[in-house]
């Protein structure tokens, strides 16, 4: 399903607001008004440059009219404000109704073309906008484009004094609405289907999407944006000039969408400031300005084709990294005693093909019961079972790589359900406890069956909260009931606000013994969420499902009764030979029944192992 949150729980929001403050301190803490002049261009061009990211990154449309629809705005704003005499406010609002309206008439012939005829058309329609305003001398100005346009006020405030701080501020303004606009249409469900149209075109018409209504909504939104940014600026230049219908603009404001990163809204913003701010800097070296910052354009996309959002994205990962294993290291450091209180077994740490984990083991020479925790959780989260079971078996639990106190790893090769059951392989060997008892939750149910299934000897294997699955990812729609929370479990970065939901939904409300847990999601390394969920197609599952249906091991489902993530149906369609013939069930139990109904569980699973021993017992006897 599609996870589409509101931008305030998003992990966006802080870093926007910071950044919103300081701008909107910048004309109280500097009196330079070429900075000014130089931000109030970026907000411009930022607004222009994202609207055209609506119709060229969401819908892969070629539209190279969209720097013309910015001046016809300019020019739109002139004669409501000069020519007729009416409020250039009412000039600005008229600027992008005539963008609109000239883009609406533009897509009628290219509604039917696609890719470089699409280039064409509007480059066409680009040079017949310009040569009918240079035609209309008396009205628009001929070459010499409108001069002395009116400047905005407000209340007897002219926008035009004090330093033009009227204008940054409104400019600024206009940048959010812009951008928040954008921000909500990309999310809805026309958004939807304008990506939609841009992937899968002849499925979505087949779905019931008008490619007609999806091309000219995109078209003209994206158009009235930028036609109202064209009305701003020409009312802040003061000229409406034809100049803007040439290449040099075009090609300052698609370097700025390709630099930024195109079907992202925010990195055309960001490239934006960037080129505005840094070709000021090479301002001094004249000509070799633009050969400067054309060279610095292509070494960013050759090594960064998303653009500078693809590497602000790369440098938050590295970023996330290295709080993530600072965080582990911490608490390696200073939480053992507290860790090993809540299990009362003693901690250690092991060497792995995939990296050094940290292994809680109850030791003895009692069955050996391996436990394996889920998703962005850490064994602290089986408390409950190390305590009440260790008397009868061997508690061993270990943190998965980039989770809990183990070490972060390459997400290449060491987060995958396969890597996962090498970690498993490893810690039994090191600890030598041969044939266990398994159980996993979540992912790590996965983990267990992948143990199982490519030969590792195991007496007994029990899932809870893991529906066994034939194929991916159809099985994935027909055995989970896919809510906003499970779509977390794959997001690399996670919110404050996401966290803990993610966290509440796998192992109940943050309260005083689950704290820890929730921790437990901040700490875990997003590369890890997302490169495992991701590898998922490539795991054997058709193995799995083989060992499963042919197998002697002694197998239990011992799910929620009310967990949200699952289709509890799925799992008695799969008519799998298992302990009570069926999913056994705990009442409340939720997507943690282990967590949130330790007892029961406990009784369960004790009884299950108990049935496993017998029938191994009984094996061994009928061989003898």
């Amino acid at each position: 399903m599609r996870y589409s949150p509101s931008f305030a729980r998003s992990s966006g929001l802080i870093p926007v607001l910071v950044v919103l403050a300081v701008l909107a301190l910048v004309p109280l803490l500097s009196s330079s008004m070429y900075l000014r002049h130089l931000l109030v261009l970026a907000f411009v061009f930022g607004i222009v440059a994202s609207s055209w990211d609506l119709s060229l990154g969401y819908g892969g449309l070629f539209n190279f009219a969209h720097v013309a629809l910015f001046t016809i705005g300019t020019y739109a704003f002139g004669l409501v404000g000069q020519t007729l005499g009416l409020s250039p406010w009412l000039g600005i609002a008229f600027a992008g109704v005539a963008a609109g309206l000239v883009a609406a008439l533009i897509t009628l012939p290219i509604l039917r073309l696609s890719g470089i005829y699409i280039i064409l058309v509007t480059i066409a329609a680009s040079q017949v906008l310009y040569q009918i305003i240079i035609s209309q001398s008396d009205i628009a100005g001929g070459t010499s484009g409108m001069v002395s346009l009116p400047a905005l006020e407000l209340f007897g405030y002219r926008f035009n004094r004090g330093g033009k701080v009227g204008y940054y501020y409104l400019a600024l303004l206009m940048l959010v609405a812009s951008t928040i606009i954008l921000y909500k249409i990309t999310r809805s469900r026309f958004g939807r289907a304008i990506v939609a149209m841009r992937d899968h075109k002849y499925y979505a018409i087949s779905r019931g999407m008008s490619e007609t209504r999806t091309r000219l909504f995109t078209l003209t939104v994206s158009a009235a944006l930028s036609g109202v940014a064209g009305g701003f600026y020409g009312s802040y230049m003061r000229v409406a000039s034809p100049d803007n219908f040439g290449l040099g603009l075009l090609g300052l404001l698609l370097s700025m969408l390709l630099l930024g990163g195109a079907g992202t809204i925010w990195g055309p913003i960001l490239a934006a400031f960037f080129v505005t701010m840094v070709s000021e800097v090479f301002a001094a070296y004249g000509a070799w300005r633009n050969i400067i910052m054309s060279l610095l354009l292509i070494v960013i996309l050759i090594f960064y084709p998303g653009g500078l959002w693809a590497l602000l994205q790369t440098l938050r990962e590295a970023l996330d990294v290295v709080r993530s294993q600072a965080t582990a290291r911490l608490r390696r450091r200073f939480g053992l005693g507290q860790r090993e209180a809540m299990t009362g077994a003693h901690e250690t740490m092991v060497a792995t093909r995939h990296g050094r984990i940290a292994v809680a083991d109850t030791g003895g020479d009692k069955p050996a019961l391996l436990l394996i925790h889920g998703n962005s959780s850490a064994k602290e989260v089986f408390a409950n079972q190390f305590k009440a079971l260790r008397d009868r078996y061997r508690v061993i639990s270990f943190d998965l790589p980039g989770h809990g106190v183990s070490d972060n790893a390459d997400p290449e090769k060491d987060y995958s359900v396969e890597a996962f059951a090498d970690v498993a392989e490893d810690v039994l060997k090191a600890l030598g406890a041969a044939n266990p008892f398994v159980f996993g939750w979540s992912l790590g149910g996965y983990i267990a069956i992948e143990l199982a299934a490519r030969g590792y000897p195991v007496r007994a294997l029990a899932v809870s909260g893991t529906p066994p699955l034939r194929v991916v990812p159809e099985d994935v729609g027909r055995a989970y009931d896919a809510t906003s929370h499970f779509v977390l479990a794959s997001k690399t970065f996670l919110s404050p606000a996401e966290s803990r939901d993610f966290a509440a939904s796998t192992t109940g409300p943050k309260t005083v013994e689950t704290i820890h847990l929730h921790r437990a999601v901040r700490r875990t390394d997003g590369r890890a969420r997302a490169y495992t969920l991701g590898k998922l197609q490539i795991v054997d599952w058709p193995r799995q499902m083989r060992f499963l249906r042919s197998t002697a091991v002694p197998f239990a489902i011992l799910n929620g009764s009310n967990d949200p993530f699952l289709n509890h149906q799925y799992f008695r369609d799969l008519k799998l030979e298992q302990w009570t013939g069926e999913p056994d069930d705990i009442q409340d139990g939720k997507h943690a029944p282990f967590l949130l109904k330790p007892a029961i569980f406990n009784e369960k699973l004790v009884a299950f192992l108990r049935a496993a021993e017998t029938t191994s017992r009984h094996g061994a006897d009928v061989v003898a």
